[in-house]
C-alpha cells in the first residue's frame, strides 16, 4: 500500500485540470491507486531506498523533497493509467467511455500528455538526486552507489548530448557508453583510483575547485566523445600535469600504475654496466 499519497484529496494537488469526482463516482485515487503502488515501488526501488523513502514520508508536508518525490510519484502513476483510463470493458469487448458533454480525446492528444507526463517525471527526478544527495543514509545504499558509477550522477547530460526522447530512457541509454569512456580515460591520464575517488566527490557535491577542474575536464571529454569528437590530447594532458604538480591533492594518481606511464625510468649508461657504452 502507498505510503506518500494515500488519498484523492493528496494524489490531486499534484494533477492539475482534474475534474471533481461527482457523488457516486469511483475517485481518480481509486481508479488508478494500482499505479500508484507501482509507481512508488518504482522511486524507491531506482532511486530513494527504502530507509530513505521512509524518511521522506516522515517530512512534513511542505518539505521540498516530499514535494518533489510525491509529483514525481504521482506523474509515473498517471503516465502508466492513462492508456486505460478512458477505457471500459463491456461484453462486446472494450469501449471508450464518453457523455454528451465531454468527447473522448484523440489518439494524438493522449500521447502528447502521455509524453508531457513524462518530461514532467524527468524534471522530478533531474530535481529529486541532488536533494538525495544530502541525505546521509541514502548515501550508503544502492540507488547511490548506481548513480555514483560515474561522473554524471543526474540527468544534465541529457542537455549536453544530442539526442530526443524522455531524459531518464536516454540517460539509462548513454549510461553504458558513460562508464566505458570513463574507464578509458581512467587507464590512459587519470588512474581508476583517482576517477573513483572524484565520482564519490562528486556524488556528495563535497569536491574542491583544484578537483573541479579535473572533474570538467573529464566531463567535457566524455560529452565530446558521445557527441562524436575525439580524444583533445593536448588538454587531457594538461589536466595530467596539473595533477603531476600536486601530489598532495592527488595521492591517489601518484601511487597508481597510470602515474608510471608519465614517470618512465631515465637510463643511465655507467661504466659498470655489462656491455658497450660510449
Amino acid at each position: 500500500m502507498a505510503k506518500l499519497i494515500t488519498n484523492d484529496d493528496t494524489l490531486r494537488q499534484f494533477l492539475p485540470n482534474v475534474f471533481a469526482t461527482v457523488k457516486g463516482e469511483v475517485s481518480l485515487f481509486d481508479k488508478v491507486k494500482v499505479d500508484i503502488d507501482l509507481a512508488e515501488n518504482w522511486v524507491i526501488e531506482t532511486f530513494t531506498s527504502s530507509k530513505t523513502f521512509n524518511t521522506i514520508c516522515g517530512y512534513v508536508e511542505d518539505n521540498p523533497i516530499r514535494i518533489i518525490t510525491a509529483k514525481l510519484i504521482a506523474s509515473e502513476a498517471l503516465r502508466r493509467a492513462i492508456p486505460s483510463l478512458d477505457l471500459v470493458l463491456t461484453p462486446n469487448g472494450f469501449g471508450v467511455v464518453s457523455n454528451q458533454n465531454i468527447a473522448p480525446a484523440s489518439k494524438e492528444r493522449v500521447d502528447r500528455l502521455i509524453g508531457s507526463l513524462a518530461d514532467y517525471r524527468d524534471e522530478c527526478i533531474a530535481n529529486l538526486l541532488p536533494l538525495l544527495s544530502r541525505e546521509s543514509d541514502w548515501l550508503g545504499s544502492v540507488q547511490a552507489s548506481f548513480f555514483g558509477e560515474t561522473l554524471f550522477p543526474d540527468l544534465a547530460i541529457t542537455e549536453q548530448v544530442k539526442g530526443t526522447g524522455s531524459k531518464w530512457e536516454r540517460y539509462l541509454s548513454l549510461r553504458p557508453k558513460i562508464l566505458d569512456i570513463e574507464a578509458s580515460l581512467a587507464e590512459e591520464f587519470f588512474s581508476p583510483e583517482l576517477v573513483a575517488r572524484l565520482r564519490s566527490e562528486v556524488l556528495r557535491r563535497s569536491h574542491s575547485a583544484d578537483t573541479a577542474r579535473v572533474v570538467n575536464a573529464i566531463r567535457g571529454q566524455v560529452v565530446d566523445i558521445l557527441n562524436g569528437g575525439s580524444i583533445r590530447m593536448r588538454d587531457m594532458i594538461d589536466v595530467v600535469n596539473h595533477i603531476r604538480c600536486n601530489p598532495d591533492l592527488f595521492p591517489e594518481w601518484h601511487d597508481s600504475e597510470t602515474a608510471k606511464l608519465y614517470a618512465p625510468p631515465i637510463f643511465r649508461n655507467l661504466k659498470t654496466n655489462k656491455g658497450y657504452w660510449f
